[in-house]
């Protein structure tokens, strides 16, 4: 028997989301380590290191837990709490990495090395992204294979996920970590109103949710990619 389409999605989701908490992992395990060292900016101030504290270790823990357990069970709302630590971890790792080599604390146009605990960042900051990128995805394949959306006849009706993804777009713009739930409403919306033959409303809506989330997302990993190495 050939798999059924909608489990096939799924499963394509919690793989996703299980390489977000892989990239929690990674981040757990940062402070074992400096993320930056070089000349210090005070005179005669020798080596200077830039580390991470022991607070990101046990939000990081936290976040990687929760995203596990949203890979293992098959709960919409728990795969869409996910998506937003995922982000977030994304930007947490990035943050930390840009503002360890940008930091005043170096001396002007000095020579940065990259010590294990910047790498295990900027490694957990790229696994998060392809972790929320697969999941996505997967959401995607989700929309797609999704019955029928029932309708109330005689009624001029919405996609109940489209102004949840126009919202949520506009959000992600300052806030980012929403920037994956803007996506993942307006292509569950964009999947309802496509089977529902146009009869449901809310294509721009749910358009500019996900064109607003990718905008974002896009920008973080040019940011987050340049900024750790330059």
């Amino acid at each position: 028997m050939a798999p059924d389409p909608l489990d096939r999605a799924i499963t394509v989701v919690r793989g996703g989301l299980a390489l977000a908490g892989v990239a929690g992992v990674l981040i757990t395990l940062s402070p074992l380590a400096d993320i930056v060292d070089g000349p210090g900016s005070a005179p005669g101030g020798g080596l200077h290191t830039a580390a991470v504290g022991s607070s990101v270790a046990v939000i990081a823990s936290l976040g990687a837990a929760v995203i596990f357990a949203a890979a293992i069970l098959r709960l919409l709302w728990l795969h869409m709490v996910a998506l937003v630590l995922g982000t977030g971890l994304a930007l947490v790792a990035a943050f930390l990495v840009i503002s360890a080599r940008t930091s005043d604390d170096f001396a002007d146009g000095a020579e940065l090395t990259m010590r294990g605990g910047g790498l295990l960042l900027v490694a957990g900051f790229w696994a998060a992204l392809a972790g929320v990128a697969i999941a996505l995805y997967g959401i995607r394949l989700v929309a797609q294979a999704a019955p029928p959306v029932r309708m109330a006849p005689g009624r001029l009706q919405r996609a109940r996920t489209a102004p949840f993804a126009a919202i949520l777009g506009v959000v992600g713009v300052v806030v980012v970590v929403t920037s994956g739930l803007a996506i993942a409403y307006g292509t569950l919306a964009l999947g309802d109103i496509r089977s529902s033959e146009e009869r449901l409303g809310g294509r721009g809506m749910a358009t500019a949710g996900v064109v607003l989330g990718m905008l974002v997302l896009s920008l973080l990993a040019a940011i987050g990619g340049v900024g750790a190495w330059i």
